[in-house]
């Protein structure tokens, strides 16, 4: 067969273009360390390569997840510890309040210091992780679920809102809990009742969480609730600041008290309720007292303290601060139940944190062996491969040199 010079030229060229390409590709699996250079190299395996690189970035966002998770659940159990021993050190004060000995300024001396608890509470209560959200007020992080209003109580402005956090592909974890639920939403010792101003009055009004002072009158009035209404000054002789007190449920005036005058700072007696009021109330501003199965701990203790602080040890106040120590006791208990039980509740978290952050290092171990193998070059083949094709190269070209130097003339 006549093979011409060209296409002598061209073969030879070709085989030392394409052996300098695979010494090349050689050349650049040696220096990366990577098999695979593109989709090209192995289809197969590139497509297994994307697929277990997702999932160990998946895996590694898992991680991050669960380290925040276990930080926040941390911060919240140690929190809710601090909670119970304040907790436990009120009850102690409340028992040692209830010694009959004791008189009104050795109470007030107790109270002065169980104040100084609930300002500690009220700050556990506002706890804020280290992104600066508070931990116990649901969705609104940025607020602070317990704030004090102008009468000293504490009023929850959080939501009942809880955040979860995903760990795994089909695990999530609760990483918070509502303060509601924890520290307002307790089992009191009796029925009692919450106070609340309307969001919309005008006035510099305030009220107290007050307290039962007739338990009978109280049961026979239960479970409506109370709306006490201003009414404009024109209402009474002389002209001045003046409420009715009606029930909620239907409307009727509660006791006959229609038109009361109003005395900033003095308290009411209604349904054997009695509810401290102050502030410049407005003509239409609305308190509302509404009767519930629970109590928060702000309330237990602004009550207590309150108690102690006016109680005189006449005999009817006398009785009365019996029932409020019975009560404050029962009270505290249950508080004490409702955050111990749900430190058990972080505890079982943890443990799902921790185990799935096991599984998850399991996995990535195995995924990063797997796309070891598909992905990493073996460094002793691929050195055999490159020393073998340079001597291919070297052969082409010098064949390629011997072959170009061919001729006619030269044997002329």
């Amino acid at each position: 067969m006549r093979v011409a010079t060209l296409q002598q030229y061209s073969t030879g060229l070709k085989g030392i273009l394409n052996n300098q390409e695979e010494v090349n590709k050689t050349q650049q699996q040696v220096s990366t360390g990577r098999r695979v250079l593109t989709p090209a190299d192995d289809p197969i395996a590139a497509t297994k390569i994307l697929q277990l690189q997702q999932d160990l970035a998946l895996n590694e966002q898992y991680t991050r997840n669960m380290t925040a998770a276990e930080n926040r659940l941390n911060l919240e159990e140690a929190t809710l510890s601090s909670v119970t021993e304040n907790i436990a050190r009120v009850k102690e004060l409340t028992v040692q309040a209830g010694d009959g000995s004791y008189t009104i300024e050795d109470r007030q001396a107790i109270a002065a210091e169980i104040y100084q608890l609930q300002e500690a509470l009220a700050d556990l209560f506002n706890t804020r992780d280290a992104n600066g959200e508070h931990i116990f007020a649901g969705f609104k992080g940025a607020t602070e679920p317990f704030q004090k209003t102008g009468t000293g109580r504490y009023e929850f402005v959080g939501d009942e809102g809880q955040r979860y956090l995903a760990i795994g592909a089909t695990t999530t974890v609760a990483t918070g809990d509502s303060g509601k639920g924890l520290f307002v939403d307790v089992e009191a010792a009796k029925n009692t009742f919450t106070t609340s101003l309307n969001p919309l009055n005008t006035g510099t009004l305030q009220v107290n969480p007050g307290f039962v002072v007739d338990e009978e009158a109280y049961a026979e009035f239960y479970p409506d609730d109370l709306v006490i209404t201003f009414n404009p000054e024109s209402a009474i002789t002389p002209p001045g600041p003046n409420y009715t007190v009606r029930r909620a449920s239907d409307n009727r005036v509660v006791d006959g008290m229609s038109n009361e005058t109003y005395f900033d700072g003095a308290p009411i007696t209604v349904a054997g309720l009695s509810i401290g009021m102050s502030g410049r109330p407005e003509p239409g501003d609305e308190i509302l007292a509404r009767s519930s199965p629970k109590q928060s701990i702000t309330d237990t203790l602004y009550r207590l303290t309150a108690g102690l602080n006016s109680l005189t040890d006449s005999p009817v106040d006398s009785e009365t601060l019996d029932i409020l120590i019975e009560d404050t006791l029962t009270n505290l208990t249950n508080a004490q139940t409702s955050v111990s039980q749900k430190v058990s509740e972080l505890g079982a978290r943890l443990n799902v944190v921790e185990n799935t952050g096991n599984l998850a290092a399991d996995v990535k171990l195995v995924n990063q062996e797997v796309l070891s193998k598909l992905s990493d070059v073996d460094f002793a083949e691929a050195v055999s491969r490159l020393s073998l094709q340079t001597y291919l190269l070297e052969a082409a070209q010098q064949s390629y040199t011997t072959i170009s130097r061919l001729s006619l003339f030269n044997q002329l």
